[in-house]
């Protein structure tokens, strides 16, 4: 259980947060069944993630009044 946490922490903060579409394409073209099963497992988190994204991303705040995060609300 503690394994499967931290695999879906770790392929949400990567593919998420850090991963360039380059990176994610690449990742598809060596290991397309795996990156599937994560994206098709995980679209919910996904989705939030990305509208939590484009949320802050809309906000025409000054950089630094809302301190740079990667939320992980799952």
């Amino acid at each position: 259980m503690m394994e499967r946490n931290l695999e879906k922490r770790n392929f949400l903060n990567w593919y998420c947060w850090y991963a360039t579409p380059e990176e994610i394409k690449k990742a598809e073209r060596t290991n397309k069944a795996a990156i599937d099963r994560l994206i098709n497992e995980y679209s919910y988190e996904i989705e939030k993630i990305k509208k939590t994204k484009r949320f802050y991303d809309s906000l025409s705040l000054p950089k630094g009044i809302i301190p740079e995060f990667h939320p992980f609300c799952i």
